[in-house]
């Protein structure tokens, strides 16, 4: 249940944005498949696809679905690596409930299975993702598993680790056909989420700073305010990232952000083995946070409870940024450490 408590915090890290900043070319690896049978492209006007994974969620791609309701957008990901684990799934800004659409998920090691628009159960090669809902991603029927959003706005889901390098996302119509509002996305990320290994110490800090006030002071001691943004925004077709309501007086203002200390995490916990070469298979704060976000460079999404699922889960996650450009690990035992962490939340 939806309560905004402190719990154990889970981190969603992008792992595109994270391959595009060490020099992975986009176009050819991350793609909307625009041409085929019964694909939807991006529409005239509407952005290009790079715009889909530039963290930038207010940054919307409109689809043609209103003048090819029967056809669907299928975008493809390929991780490049049969090593490399992924666990989730997040759309954030999208109209699908809007556009009578839900999405679907395949993965493969082979590309042909995962870039074709499937009009029929179990059509084609690959393997149904089956998926959890964490945030707005109710999930109906099996084999296909398809993820139908209550609202407008962001969507998280999860499914068992996964090693397929290609995955394809086919959005489609909930009820076979999208409605006449074109379907809109703000940006879509895929990774691997990561659990703290234990909640973070008592003394916690949590902060809401309007830091987009500025306030001025005449001679006579008068003082003028200018406010350049109150913090999230929210309209009818667009939303900052775990917003639900579509009017800007109807949402929370201000910057989220965290200060938190975890204690006597053990070394395995905290570093990779060997700081070598990237070793997919481990597991660990540096290996799967802070070195895939590049220190403060990229965004990503923050849960500060990692049990938090479903009906207003949202309030426990802001879509956020390391306010940080060192990791400083301090030794207090033998094997084991105590770090500090700055989580600053982002519009």
């Amino acid at each position: 249940m939806a309560n905004q408590n402190i719990r154990t915090p889970r981190f969603y890290i992008d792992d595109i944005s994270y391959q595009l900043s060490r020099g992975v070319v986009q176009d050819g690896n991350f793609d909307v498949m625009a041409t085929g049978s019964n694909r939807i492209g991006i529409k005239s006007g509407g952005g290009v696809e790079a715009e889909l994974f530039d963290m930038r969620p207010l940054n919307l791609v409109t689809f043609d679905t209103a003048s090819d309701p029967d056809g669907g957008v299928v975008v493809t990901i390929d991780k490049a690596s049969t090593t490399k684990k992924t666990s989730f799934i997040a759309v954030l800004n999208h109209n699908l409930n809007s556009a009578g659409g839900r999405f679907r998920i395949t993965s493969s090691d082979t590309e042909s299975h995962v870039n074709i628009f499937k009009t029929a159960d179990n059509e084609g090669d690959g393997t149904e993702v089956d998926p959890t809902e964490i945030v707005n991603g109710a999930v109906q029927g099996s084999t296909p598993f398809e993820v139908l959003p209550d609202t407008n706005g962001s969507t998280i889901i999860t499914f068992a680790e996964n090693n397929d390098r290609f995955f394809g996302i086919q959005f489609e119509g909930a009820d076979g056909t999208f409605t006449s509002t074109d379907l809109t996305m703000g940006c879509i990320l895929m990774g691997e989420f990561y659990d703290m290994p234990h909640s973070p110490e008592l003394s916690v800090k949590k902060s809401i700073a309007f830091d987009q006030v500025s306030i001025q002071e005449s001679i006579g001691g008068q003082r003028f305010s200018n406010m350049t943004s109150f913090g999230r925004t929210a309209s009818s077709t667009s939303k900052s990232p775990f917003s639900i309501s579509s009017f800007g007086q109807n949402i929370y203002g201000g910057r989220i952000s965290y200060n938190m200390s975890f204690n006597y995490l053990q070394s395995t916990d905290l570093m990779p083995t060997e700081y070598l070469s990237i070793d997919d298979t481990d597991d660990a704060v540096v290996e799967d946070i802070w070195n895939k976000t590049n220190g403060n460079h990229l965004p990503f999404i923050f849960s500060i409870d990692n049990t938090s699922v479903g009906a207003n889960a949202e309030s426990e996650h802001i879509f956020a940024r390391f306010n940080q450009n060192s990791l400083d690990m301090t030794q207090v035992a033998p094997d084991v450490f105590n770090i500090a962490l700055k989580i600053e939340e982002e519009f």
